[in-house]
């Protein structure tokens, strides 16, 4: 029972070995991610006329907040006996015609950001392309070719795998089967394959998940410019902003850091020509996969969710601290 378990199971990771290639290949993965990447472009402009439908609400929560906006700070001067100051006054229907107008807005945002995406992607391009071409041939080398000392079996093998002379049953080639493959080098491939299938998958991921917020955020965008008319409230307008930019900026970080793994992939490739069959290529696969979840807390560094710069805020507190104790320095002196 045990060896017909085992014998069963060898045939379905064989089987499971030879039908996955059939489905991943280097060349056509490498062309499907950016396929894949051109069908979120487009499904985000196609979702974008969807906040059209929230303008209005817009319109009418700005209306009420314009009101009372105004109101409250028209009284606050007569109260006083003061001018009116008209200038602060503008800010309800500039957001007013931010709603009216909000499919421009995105698009002028998206029209300024879209560059540092196309900068990044440039970056990647050439490197990863080099990348799978080779992880392309060293797939079809260990497939093709044979270990030594195999080879076609010779006519009367079978009597050798059956010495009572009875004919040859279903498993009796299951020795040139193993033989062929190499069970080392099978499951080393496999595994090959199941990272090089999860670097990817990270990647799209990553980027799915992007587009998923980009396109919220956009259609719920006419609604919070409504509310930032509203004392209380001022401060989700730069928050949704900021929100806006670091979730679009993680496409970019995650095309830097591909960016990184592939160059050092290409530079690692004059190892020589098993490089891609070591466990050191599958330990640096992994360490990329792990990397690639980090890029929306990179993505933090440059532009924090409340819309305060991290890297910036914390060298101007390390600049003040380094500046008040070289004045408690001289001042001593």
């Amino acid at each position: 029972m045990q060896k017909l378990i085992f014998i069963s199971g060898s045939l379905l990771l064989i089987l499971l070995f030879l039908s996955l290639p059939c489905f991943v290949q280097a060349q056509g993965l490498s062309s499907g991610i950016y396929k894949f990447n051109n069908i979120l472009d487009r499904l985000f402009d196609e979702m974008l006329p969807l906040c059209e439908r929230l303008i209005g609400v817009g319109r009418a929560v700005g209306g009420l907040g314009a009101l009372f906006y105004i109101g409250l700070r028209v009284w606050r001067h007569i109260a006083r006996a003061e001018p009116v100051d008209f200038f602060p006054l503008l800010r309800p229907f500039a957001l007013g015609m931010a709603i009216m107008l909000f499919p421009f807005v995105i698009k002028i945002m998206n029209g300024a950001l879209k560059p540092i995406e196309e900068a990044t992607r440039a970056m990647t391009g050439d490197a990863l392309d080099a990348v799978w071409y080779n992880i392309d041939q060293q797939e079809q080398a260990i497939k093709q070719d044979a270990p030594p000392g195999t080879g076609p079996s010779a006519p009367d093998m079978g009597k050798y795998e059956q010495p009572d002379g009875s004919n040859e049953g279903i498993f009796s080639g299951l020795q040139n089967v193993f033989t062929w493959f190499n069970i080392k080098s099978f499951i080393k491939v496999f595994i090959m394959e199941i990272v090089q299938i999860l670097y990817t998958a990270v990647g799209l991921c990553i980027n799915t998940i992007r587009t998923f917020y980009l396109i919220i955020l956009a259609i719920l965008g006419p609604i919070v410019f409504a509310l930032s008319i509203f004392d209380g409230f001022q401060n989700s307008l730069s928050s949704w902003f900021a929100r806006y930019i670091n979730v679009w900026m993680w496409l970019p970080v995650a095309n830097i850091f591909g960016g990184i793994t592939s160059k050092i992939l290409a530079n690692l490739m004059t190892m020589g020509p098993g490089f891609f069959g070591s466990a050191v290529y599958i330990i640096f696969m992994i360490i990329s996969i792990v990397g690639y979840t980090t890029v929306p807390n990179v993505a933090g560094y440059i532009i924090q969710a409340s819309g305060r710069d991290t890297l910036l805020h914390k060298i101007n507190n390390m600049t003040r601290a380094g500046g008040k104790v070289a004045m408690a320095a001289i001042g001593k002196l």
